[in-house]
């Protein structure tokens, strides 16, 4: 056998048998005979685990620990025996032997570690981790274990630092720039340090020193802009944006830990500076500066401070408190696509009748996009710099971004272009509350006089009972029925489709569900069954529906959730139910209790419970995966509530209502509405609306509220055809075709063009 090869306590220096104590000789023999035998059985495992898999990893182990513990034994007896034939009291052992089996542990230890990295199939068979570099490694280490003072050793044991990173299982020491993976701590409920780990059936504390300093990433939120040190962009978000060293300060995406630099501190060769854009992929930061945008009441009212960050060829604006040290907002108030094809920036001119002072328009510019492309509108945002040589900076450096951009032919990633879905000069459109598609053809309008459909093809409005105050529409089609939220009471009333056509149908009433919040339909049993599901506060009332030649309903469950129901869908025969800092899912074929969709033994989810937060949806990615959309942030779980991904949804500004549309995800605010791919987590498209609310539960209807009321449509580019057909504008919108239906036996009439006023809701 090699001398590398040996056992380990073989090669020790200065290492001689004990001749003066009877049967010592054979003692540390039969420890010597164990220990080769261990490493047999370590090389053996290694080498089996590297072919197979480690399938029999359990039996082995404990062979191994048997095998260990019985050199141990063997070894204390002969110190034992030692002492008793020298007459030398305990405390005066030698201390190269106490050294010995200190090293010994040590590098126990080791070989157990990366048996366990080797079943766990997270290390690869590398010559530098063989067991010939810890063999090394630990002859190191125990001479200079035998040359130091036992105190010393101890000293040193004090110093010694190693950090486990959160979902780590067992350490691995890292050396420089090797392709171990970066351990990101999510400060919120991990400690700084965790110094010591416990090995399974052994009671010792074992320290792991790391070769090299390298950071200490910890998931941070920041309260400003912040960029990436590695890819120089924007961290985008509210809450949790990445990670920050809490050594050097070297702050990243969590995406990008694993390419940064892993010397701490960052050597200033490899450190980035504060503009580096990657055409090709289209990501970094260009330029940044501070500004001046209109407040939020108008231009009329005065400018606000700004700052405005050129990254990701997007155009950022962060407001600036000015009260708060200067100190930006991280909620962007604007963001503006460069790749928008009516994405333009320009000077300002008397011609474009802004009003501003004389003085201030030779350090203006606007920056303009999209926004409507039928009827065609622009959206524009005035910015005024501190002097004329900044603004032309500005708008030189826009002007050769979007030419770089354009050049390099970049594909459309948008996925809505927006429609005026009817005549915005309509009355009854300034006060809708909620909006159903019907149609191709017709749209349901809810608002404050009552239930209309609009004819979008044809100069004709119907108007629906004589329902006041409609709160909600839910269709029904598989029921064929429609059921509405409405009056001050709030109560749920059902009704038949038919009656959208005009015909004669009767209204039937859900009782208990005064001061109702909300409504979700659904199937269950592969569509056999019919149900509706009513939030009232923190209660959810069950229904069955039965259509026949009477309408009728049966209450089949009753739930309780813990606090207030903020948002319910059916999805996949299940109701999902949201509510502050949580959601549930319910069966609804058979009794059971609730699922939680965010499990409370998950510690990266415990953030959520710390800082109570509004839901604003869930979204059924597959049948295992979820994404929970919080005021906050966006989280990916699976059907247990255990993270499935690590990557966490960023919003640009505080959400108000998020709706979904397989497989896209709207996140409205208060200035904008962005869209999201919830499958790849892309940030794909930003609309510059300000003031929009969606009406249904897919965004399709919104309801622009601006000095003029529009009704928008977003029409899907994506897939074929549209949803609605849009003619030209009618010259006249009170020469509408009207027929009006009332009381609870709903009738129609017939009015002809111009002949007769529109009824009272019009």
């Amino acid at each position: 056998m090699s001398k590398d090869r040996a056992p380990l306590f073989c090669r020790m220096n200065n290492y001689k048998p004990l001749q003066d104590a009877s049967g010592s000789i054979k003692d540390e023999k039969d420890a010597q005979d164990l220990i080769l035998e261990e490493n047999k059985e370590v090389e053996s495992l290694r080498n089996s685990s590297l072919v197979t898999g480690a399938r029999k990893m359990r039996g082995a182990m404990e062979r191994l620990d048997k095998l260990h513990m019985s050199a141990v034994l063997k070894l204390e007896s002969a110190l034992d025996r030692q002492r008793i034939s020298r007459k030398i009291p305990p405390e005066a052992a030698p201390i190269s032997l106490t050294c010995k089996m200190k090293a010994r542990e040590k590098y126990q230890s080791d070989l157990w570690l990366e048996i366990e990295h080797l079943n766990k199939g997270l290390m690869q068979p590398d010559p530098s981790s063989s067991s010939l570099a810890l063999f090394n490694t630990t002859t190191n280490a125990v001479a200079q274990c035998e040359a130091d003072p036992v105190e010393n050793v101890f000293e040193q044991d004090l110093k010694i630092k190693f950090y486990i990173g959160s979902g780590s299982t067992s350490p691995s020491s890292h050396s420089g720039d090797e392709a171990d993976p970066v351990k990101i701590t999510d400060s919120a409920h991990l400690p700084v340090h965790t110094p010591t780990i416990k090995r399974r059936d052994c009671h010792n504390r074992i320290l792991f020193p790391a070769k090299n300093k390298t950071h200490r990433f910890f998931l941070t939120s920041f309260t400003a802009p912040t960029k990436c040190h590695q890819c120089t962009s924007l961290m985008v978000g509210l809450v949790r944006q990445g990670c920050s060293c809490d050594v050097c300060g070297f702050s990243c995406h969590t995406t990008c830990a694993e390419k940064a630099p892993r010397t701490c501190p960052v050597p200033l060769h490899q450190k980035k500076g504060t503009f580096c854009l990657d055409p090709q992929k289209g990501t970094g930061t260009a330029y940044e500066g501070h500004v001046w945008i209109p407040k939020k009441a108008g231009m009329k009212k005065g400018w606000q401070r700004a700052l405005a960050v050129v990254c990701d060829f997007k155009l950022f604006l962060y407001h600036v408190d000015e009260e708060k040290g200067s100190k930006p907002s991280v909620v962007a108030s604007h963001v503006i696509d460069l790749r928008d094809g009516a994405f333009s920036v320009s000077s300002v001119w008397p011609s474009d009748f802004i009003p501003v002072k004389r003085r201030e328009m030779p350090r203006m510019f606007k920056v303009t996009a999209s926004q409507l492309s039928a009827p065609s509108d622009r959206y524009s945002v005035a910015i005024l710099a501190d002097s004329e040589n900044e603004k032309s900076e500005w708008v030189g450096a826009l002007s050769e971004l979007h030419e770089v951009l354009r050049k390099s032919h970049p594909r459309d990633r948008s996925v809505y272009a927006l429609k005026e879905a009817c005549d915005r000069r309509l009355p009854l459109i300034k006060t809708t509350q909620t909006a159903a598609i019907v149609d191709r053809k017709r749209i349901a309008l809810g608002n404050e006089e009552g239930l209309f459909v609009v004819h979008v093809t044809i100069d004709e409005i119907v108007r629906v009972g004589d329902m006041k105050k409609i709160h909600q529409i839910e269709l029904i089609p598989h029921g064929q029925m429609v059921a509405v939220i409405s009056g001050r009471s709030r109560h749920v009333h059902l009704f038949p489709m038919s009656a959208l056509d005009g015909q004669k149908a009767d209204v039937h009433k859900l009782a208990e569900t005064r001061g109702c919040q909300t409504m979700t339909s659904g199937t269950v049993c592969q569509g056999a069954h019919t149900c509706l599901c009513v939030a009232r506060k923190s209660q959810v009332f069950c229904y069955e529906l039965f259509q026949s030649q009477k309408m009728s309903h049966r209450k089949f469950r009753e739930l309780q959730t813990p606090t207030n129901v903020q948002w319910m869908a059916i999805c996949s025969e299940q109701l999902c139910v949201g509510f502050q800092s949580g959601f549930l899912r319910y069966p609804l074929r058979r009794e059971g209790a609730p699922y939680r969709m965010l499990h409370a033994h998950d510690p990266t989810l415990s953030f959520i419970a710390h800082q109570p937060v509004d839901a604003l949806c869930a979204v059924e990615v597959s049948s295992i995966e979820y994404l929970l959309c919080f005021k906050s942030i966006g989280i990916y779980t699976d059907s247990r509530g255990l993270r499935s991904r690590p990557t966490e949804l960023m919003w640009p500004a505080a959400p108000t209502y998020c709706r979904y549309k397989a497989p896209y995800l709207s996140v409205y605010s208060e200035n904008a509405v962005d869209v999201f791919d919830v499958n790849s987590t892309e940030w794909i498209q930003t609309i510059p609306l300000k003031k929009v609310r969606p009406l249904n539960s897919e965004g399709s209807l919104n309801i622009l509220l601006l000095e003029t009321v529009r009704l928008i449509y977003f029409r899907n580019k994506k897939t074929d055809g549209d949803e609605l057909v849009f003619p030209g504008p009618s010259e006249n919108p009170q020469e509408q075709m009207t027929r009006h239906v009332s009381g609870k036996r709903l009738s129609s009439s017939r009015v002809p063009r111009g002949k007769a006023k529109p009824s009272s809701g019009l």
